[in-house]
């Protein structure tokens, strides 16, 4: 019963999220599609995606809500000859995500901490930094659950991060302004859903997928 109702609340904030104005502007004409359609049809991106594509990594980022970026971030942290499944897909798109997570953190630290930058930019801005330290923090807190196969501490993990990405538009909506780095936040959640779709529609431990 509650891992049903954490994946409502997972899908619940993921239609929340790319509903946003920040994931519009970073999205693509045909990317741009309604909560509702996005979980009910196939994504748009997936005439994107690379034609070179391992097959098997394809497979499963077809079944994400954003195949392009699965491939285009979890790809490149995987081993040439790495054993590819829902686990170890979500390992790489782990990584991956720490990895932007960290250029998030960096180019927002440094506008922040510009003269030139605005309070009311750098209000929202440092709540955004927080969240990216957060997301940096949680790395090893999800890579420890997968490794102990706990189904239920992995996804209350994942989720958090969909909470750290939320805040940070949150407070950028409530200033009524945009993002200085619309683009690389709107990758980073993606790529968090992205980790969300895989980990708790995908990934079983009983079976040891």
């Amino acid at each position: 019963m509650e891992m049903k109702l954490l994946t409502l609340l997972i899908l619940f904030s993921f239609s929340a999220y790319t509903a946003s104005p920040l994931v519009a502007l970073a999205s693509s004409p045909s990317e741009s599609q309604s909560p509702s359609s996005s979980e009910d049809q196939p994504p748009q991106t997936v005439s994107k995606i690379p034609s070179n594509a391992n097959p098997k990594l394809k497979k499963i980022c077809q079944e994400v809500n954003h195949p392009t970026e699965c491939i285009t971030t979890a790809g490149p942290f995987l081993g040439e000859n790495a054993d590819i499944t829902p686990v170890t897909v979500l390992q790489a798109e782990i990584e991956a995500i720490d990895s932007k997570a960290k250029e998030a953190f960096a180019k927002a630290t440094k506008l922040a901490a510009d003269p030139s930058t605005s309070k009311t930019v750098s209000v929202p801005l440092n709540v955004c930094i927080d969240g990216y330290k957060a997301i940096l923090k949680n790395k090893q807190a999800i890579l420890d659950a997968i490794s102990k196969h706990d189904a239920d501490e992995l996804n209350m993990d994942l989720s958090s991060n969909v909470d750290h990405i939320s805040q940070c538009e949150d407070a950028f909506e409530e200033a009524k302004i945009n993002s200085p780095i619309p683009e690389l936040h709107s990758l980073l959640g993606k790529m968090i859903f992205n980790s969300i779709n895989i980990g708790v529609d995908m990934v079983d431990f009983e079976n040891k997928n």
